[in-house]
């Protein structure tokens, strides 16, 4: 009887929060080829962590495993949690599951809550990008405008869809493009198409921020929870086809089902790879207590940069931006 390993990943971002669940025969474990996503799912957050968290550890089955991983902006936080096994960085939870299942990929393009990302791979070395500047580019504008306009962003998305044309808006600032899409509605332009050019807007954004300039390859891939926004998706094929990356829009890769979930898939592949053995239950969330907020000024470069000082079970713990000493 084939006996198996099973490996849990947790991605928290901004907005949303994802886990997948994966298994593994245990006398393959070193091969990634055989490895067989058993559960996923992908939830907001509402900025409520802790019973998002308290969900999501409901949610998973099977309750036995071997090892968790956890990826994403609230990582730290999270692994603490959680008592996870790994805690690791966004972009290489990404380039590990899309490298695993998508072995073919050689350019992956992300559009977060609150950051976008690039990864792409060249024959000597991996490249990526990151843009957490401003707001324009991120998928919380999307929704901020949804919002404005009475819509949900899945009312806001099945407008824009009825129709190509695009009303041209500023992209690289939150205010301006605002500005430019009130303006708009003001002057009698269809709101379909101020939809559609809000979303062109933010394409046009990604690209000359983050890959211009850049030596990319195919095949190209789309993932995270904005690539379900059908607009999004062919204004990304429309963009690398006028720019002579692709010569059909369809060339252009979402991974569904798993185009939500790629960072917890990753998480979880980190944990296999690394051989992880702890065969654990669940763990239930640890008791957590918030201190302080404030600015750090403690070593030596005085930076101020902000903190958060949190005790779960009983350890100090500071989470934020860190400086470099």
């Amino acid at each position: 009887m084939k006996k198996y390993k099973r490996y849990l990943g947790i991605d928290i971002g901004s907005v949303s929060i994802k886990y997948a669940t994966i298994e593994t025969p245990t006398e393959n474990s070193d091969k990634n080829t055989d490895i067989k996503v058993l559960k996923h799912d992908y939830f907001r957050t509402h900025g409520d962590i802790i019973n998002s968290l308290k969900t999501l550890l409901h949610k998973i089955h099977p309750k036995k495993i071997d090892g968790i991983g956890v990826t994403g902006s609230g990582r730290k936080f999270v692994n603490a949690m959680v008592s996870a096994d790994l805690s690791i960085d966004e972009i290489t939870a990404h380039r590990t599951a899309i490298q695993t299942l998508y072995p073919e990929v050689k350019t992956i393009f992300e559009i977060g809550g609150q950051d976008s990302k690039l990864i792409y791979f060249t024959p000597n070395s991996i490249g990526f990008e990151m843009n957490n500047v401003c707001a324009a580019g991120t998928g919380s504008f999307l929704d901020q405008q949804a919002s404005r306009l009475s819509m949900t962003i899945n009312e806001f998305c099945k407008n824009g869809m009825t129709t190509k044309d695009a009303h041209q808006i500023a992209s690289k600032c939150t205010v301006f493009a605002e500005t430019d899409m009130i303006h708009a509605q003001q002057s009698g332009v269809p709101i379909n198409k101020v939809i559609r050019g809000v979303h062109r807007g933010m394409i046009n954004n990604y690209y000359s921020q983050l890959c211009l300039g850049k030596k990319l390859e195919s095949k190209f891939l789309f993932e995270g929870g904005t690539s379900e926004n059908q607009i999004l998706v062919e204004e990304f094929a429309r963009k690398l086809r006028k720019e002579g990356f692709i010569n059909d829009e369809s060339e252009l890769i979402v991974p569904k089902p798993y185009n939500k979930v790629i960072g917890a898939i990753g998480a979880a592949i980190i944990c296999k790879n690394k051989n992880i053995n702890n065969n654990r239950t669940l763990p239930r969330l640890s008791k957590f207590e918030f201190i302080e907020s404030g600015e750090c000024y403690e070593c030596p470069n005085r930076c101020g940069a902000n903190i958060t000082k949190i005790k779960v079970d009983n350890k100090i713990l500071t989470i934020g931006k860190s400086c470099q000493s």
